[in-house]
């Protein structure tokens, strides 16, 4: 899975509340991507205004 589909998948997750809670990123986020997968997945929920909750 490459970072734009966690990212869609997340901006789904999402539309309710306006946010994602970390727990709910980790489990959309594949344990073998790279760092600077995590960071373009992190800066895209940015633009879209989507901020990410402690829970």
């Amino acid at each position: 899975m490459n970072w734009s589909e966690v990212v869609r998948k997340a901006v789904i997750m999402a539309e309710m509340t306006g946010y994602i809670t970390f727990d709910q990123l980790n489990e959309l986020i594949p344990p073998k991507m790279e760092p600077e997968d995590v960071e373009a997945i992190l800066s895209a929920l940015s633009d879209r205004d989507i901020r990410i909750a402690e829970e």
